[in-house]
């Protein structure tokens, strides 16, 4: 350890030491470093050219200077393609006319309609029309037997059955079921199919509504089968006290269903008959 390290020198850390002379030069006497190499070539100095507002041209250009491009101009326009009037739009075409055989369709369907619905309601209107306060003329069937009118025979049957939904039995309402059967007794028996009027009454007078629940006669007057029975069953509600009692009254329908007859020869023939809607079948019990 040097003097430096003692604890009595009180001198700084960078004061020399009591032993290096005190006049001693210790300034570096020696040659400088050399300085970057000079660049090889004659420099250019810079020079700056004016671009905006364009200078002024030089003595030696007659035409003018300027720094801007010239733009591209076409040696002669191209004339423009000849214009064509605009092409009228088409006039709607005239909608197809129907043939013959949407027509004939259509006519089929008509007299379908007709048939079913429309001359069976006729037939009724002209007797509500042609007889008003007429009255009924009733044909009185015994029990269990056979009612024949019109060449078509009639059974009727009336039985007490529960609630058909389930629901408890009321004591002023009581269920009961009609089951009506219809036969066909020749060719003419089998025309007249038409659904037939039916209606419950008691000996005061009084009268019920009824039900149609299902029927097998065929609609069409060539399934009609003769002497076979198609059974129709029909609902109704009546008084407790009168369910045993109560008879069905079956008024027959007048309408007939004559295969390959037109509209126009039914109704004229329907109104050559005139046959009144005044019969009743009364079954007994």
């Amino acid at each position: 350890m040097d003097g430096r390290d003692s604890g009595d020198d009180t001198r700084g850390w960078f004061v020399p030491p009591p032993t290096q002379p005190s006049d001693l030069d210790i300034t570096y006497a020696g040659a400088l470093p050399s300085l970057a190499p000079p660049l090889r070539g004659r420099r250019i100095p810079p020079q700056d050219r004016q671009v905006w507002p364009p200078p002024p041209p030089p003595p030696e250009d007659d035409e003018g200077y300027s720094t801007q491009p010239f733009p591209i101009i076409a040696a002669e326009r191209r004339p423009l393609p000849p214009q064509t009037p605009p092409t009228p739009a088409p006039e709607p075409a005239a909608p197809p006319r129907r043939g013959r055989s949407v027509a004939l369709r259509s006519a089929g369907a008509l007299l379908a309609v007709l048939l079913a619905v429309g001359i069976p309601t006729y037939v009724g209107y002209r007797a509500y029309v042609n007889g008003p306060g007429e009255a009924d003329i009733v044909h009185v069937v015994q029990p269990g037997a056979t009612g024949e009118f019109r060449h078509v025979a009639w059974q009727a049957s009336v039985e007490r059955i529960p609630d058909p939904s389930g629901k408890p039995e009321l004591p002023d309402r009581q269920w009961v079921r009609l089951v009506i059967t219809r036969t066909a007794q020749d060719a003419e028996g089998a025309i007249r199919h038409g659904t037939p009027k039916v209606e419950l009454r008691d000996g005061a007078g009084r009268s019920w509504h009824t039900e149609s629940l299902s029927d097998e006669t065929p609609p069409d007057t060539t399934e009609n089968r003769i002497g076979q029975q198609y059974r129709m069953e029909l609902l109704a509600v009546v008084p407790p006290d009168v369910a045993d009692t109560v008879e069905v009254h079956l008024r027959p329908s007048n309408y007939r269903s004559v295969p390959g007859q037109s509209v126009e020869d039914m109704l004229k023939e329907s109104e050559q008959r005139d046959e009144p809607d005044q019969d009743v079948l009364r079954f007994l019990r």
